[in-house]
């Protein structure tokens, strides 16, 4: 069965999401900003969309961590899948005495998520 989804294209459902929720995915990318579409390609995307907004304020990964209640391991992997997703990195990891910020194309990914939020289009059980 594998082996006949894979030769016809067709996505195999891992982990935890459902079908129900994978489709509610498919449907938020298309109406999506350009930008943000590769981004919100499975069921947890907007989770990590909402997880990378929340993590801006703070100067390292480690206290947005502390903050959410949940393991600095947890974020950072949240926030490698979203880059991974997109191509391209969204945040400059902090560095002796410098804080973590967000690169170019990250300013405008939480610039477009901000927008999306504004037409109530983006929620993390949406």
């Amino acid at each position: 069965m594998t082996r006949w989804a894979h030769t016809h294209s067709i996505p195999l459902r891992r982990g935890a999401a459902s079908q129900t929720a994978t489709h509610l995915a498919d449907k938020r990318a298309v109406r999506a900003p350009a930008i943000l579409r590769d981004a919100l390609t499975s069921a947890y995307a907007s989770d990590r969309l909402e997880r990378f907004m929340a993590a801006l304020p703070y100067p390292t990964m480690r206290d947005a961590a502390q903050a959410f209640g949940t393991s600095p391991f947890t974020l950072v992997a949240q926030v490698n899948q979203l880059e991974k997703d997109l191509g391209h990195l969204l945040i400059q990891r902090a560095a002796r005495g410098r804080a973590m910020r967000p690169t170019e194309l990250g300013t405008k990914i939480a610039e477009a998520v901000r927008a999306m939020k504004l037409h109530g289009e983006v929620s993390a059980r949406s």
